[in-house]
């Protein structure tokens, strides 16, 4: 049997949509220890603490929250639809 080879546009799509479900999952594991310092936060100060954020700057834990959970919710969707265009692709 002669091996079958993969069409170069075909890899590098596959290339592509792990590179982004590696993204997502970075994403989603530093934006859920983001949460675990808000809650902290949280706990100590109330609801006057402040979270820094390196980009925006300084924000109250009620918005710091909205852009976390945000960000959770972009990088699982991210995370899935990568998962499902890798699974439409027939296996190498």
């Amino acid at each position: 049997m002669a091996p079958t080879t993969i069409p170069k546009t075909e890899c590098m799509t596959r290339i592509w949509w792990l590179i982004v479900f590696g993204a997502a999952c970075y994403g989603f594991g530093a934006l859920s220890v983001t949460a675990d310092e808000l809650f902290g936060i949280a706990q100590f100060y109330g609801p006057s603490g402040l979270y820094y954020f390196p980009i925006i700057g300084p924000r109250g834990l009620w918005d710091s929250w909205v852009y976390v959970f945000t960000g959770l919710a972009v990088c699982l969707f991210l995370s899935l639809v990568s998962i499902l265009k890798l699974q439409r692709q027939g296996p190498p």
